[in-house]
C-alpha cells in the first residue's frame, strides 16, 4: 500500500488545522466514504482557503493516514481490503505481544512514559477532539511497545498506528463506546506495568481481536466520486 506519507505536514498552521479537522470529522463519521476523492480543487471551493493552506491541509491528513496519494491520482479517503485489515493488526499483534512479554523487565523511565500517555489518552478520550484522541491514541500503543526497551520496534508500532488510525477512529465514533475503551486501555496499561506477562498478552489479543472485528465489519462496500 503506497501513500507517499513522507510529505506530511508535522506542524499545520491553525487555518489549516481547522479545515482538517471538518475533512478527518467528515471522513470518521461517513460523510466522506472510503475511497472518496478529495481534490485541491474540491477543498479550495468549499473552504475558500488558500492553495498553500489546500496542500497543507492534504499532506496533514496524509500525514495522519485519513488520505492517500497514489502516483499520477489525487488525494482521496483511505480504503481498506480485508487482508490490509487482516495484516496490519497481525503485525500490531506480534509487536505489542513482545512488548507485553518484556514488560517484566521494563525500566522506570518507560512505566512513567506510559503511565504519562495513557493519562494523555484518557484525557483526550474525553474531549471528543477527534485529532487529539487519534494521536493520543497512537501513543499510548507505541508508549505500551516502549515496555520492551526496543527502540526500533517502536518506531514499527507508530507506523502501525498510522496505517490504522483511519479504521480505528472509526469504530471509536460509530460505536460510541468512550467509556469501554477507555476501560479497556487502563487495564492494558496496568498489565503491562505490573510486568503480568500472561494477563498483558491475554489483554492484547483480545483488545487487537476486537479492533480487528469490528473494522472489517465497517469496510465500506463501495466509495463514491466527487462531480
Amino acid at each position: 500500500m503506497s501513500d507517499n506519507r513522507g510529505d506530511s505536514a508535522a506542524n499545520p498552521t491553525p487555518a489549516a488545522e481547522s479545515v482538517a479537522e471538518v475533512i478527518r470529522s467528515a471522513i470518521v463519521s461517513g460523510e466522506l466514504a472510503a475511497g472518496t476523492p478529495v481534490t485541491e480543487k474540491w477543498v479550495a471551493e468549499r473552504y475558500s482557503i488558500s492553495r498553500t493552506t489546500i496542500r497543507e491541509v492534504l499532506n496533514y491528513l496524509i500525514g495522519e493516514g485519513y488520505l492517500v496519494r497514489r502516483p499520477y491520482h489525487s488525494a482521496q479517503v483511505r480504503s481498506f481490503t480485508e487482508k490490509e485489515v487482516r495484516d496490519i493488526m497481525e503485525a500490531r499483534e506480534l509487536v505489542e505481544v513482545h512488548a507485553g512479554i518484556r514488560s517484566i523487565a521494563a525500566g522506570r523511565s518507560s512505566k512513567e512514559r506510559l503511565r504519562l500517555a495513557l493519562e494523555r489518552y484518557l484525557e483526550a478520550m474525553d474531549s471528543e477532539d477527534v485529532a487529539e484522541s487519534s494521536r493520543r491514541h497512537r501513543e499510548l500503543h507505541v508508549a505500551l511497545v516502549g515496555m520492551s526497551g526496543n527502540e526500533r520496534l517502536m518506531k514499527q508500532e507508530e507506523q502501525l498506528m498510522i496505517d490504522s488510525s483511519l479504521f480505528v477512529a472509526v469504530i471509536d465514533s460509530r460505536r460510541d463506546d468512550v467509556e469501554k475503551m477507555k476501560r479497556v486501555h487502563t487495564q492494558l496499561v496496568d498489565a503491562f506495568l505490573q510486568g503480568d506477562q500472561e494477563l498483558a498478552v491475554q489483554l492484547v489479543r483480545q483488545h487487537l481481536g476486537m479492533v480487528e472485528k469490528a473494522a472489517i465489519e465497517e469496510l465500506e462496500p463501495s466509495a463514491p466520486s466527487h462531480a
